[in-house]
């Protein structure tokens, strides 16, 4: 599977959640310089469910790494799905009368 088909596969609840992990986590590091501990589990635990055959560890630095940008790109990945479906076609223009 690939991202797309796995960012379209989440409820938005799911998405709700793992968003706001993101941004917390986010918001944390830039005044840190460390993950935010909950976050960071949270993005594990999720990570294992739909990957349960490639084990990341959460005491290695890569490790984190890794799990924390995919969820980012999953993150900006349902912002563009998000984006497609509220595009609206222009509206007809009114043709002047002469």
């Amino acid at each position: 599977m690939n991202i797309a088909e796995i960012a379209e596969n989440y409820s938005k609840d799911k998405r709700k959640m793992m968003s706001n992990c993101v941004i917390q986590n986010s918001n944390y590091t830039k005044n840190f310089t460390q993950y935010h501990t909950s976050s960071l589990e949270i993005m594990f635990a999720e990570w294992h469910l739909l990957f349960p055959q490639h084990k990341q560890d959460i005491n290695c630095k890569s490790c984190r790494a890794a799990v924390v940008k995919f969820w980012e790109t999953m993150m900006d990945e349902w912002v563009v799905s998000e984006q497609v479906v509220i595009k609206k076609p222009n509206a007809k223009k009114k043709k002047k009368a002469k």
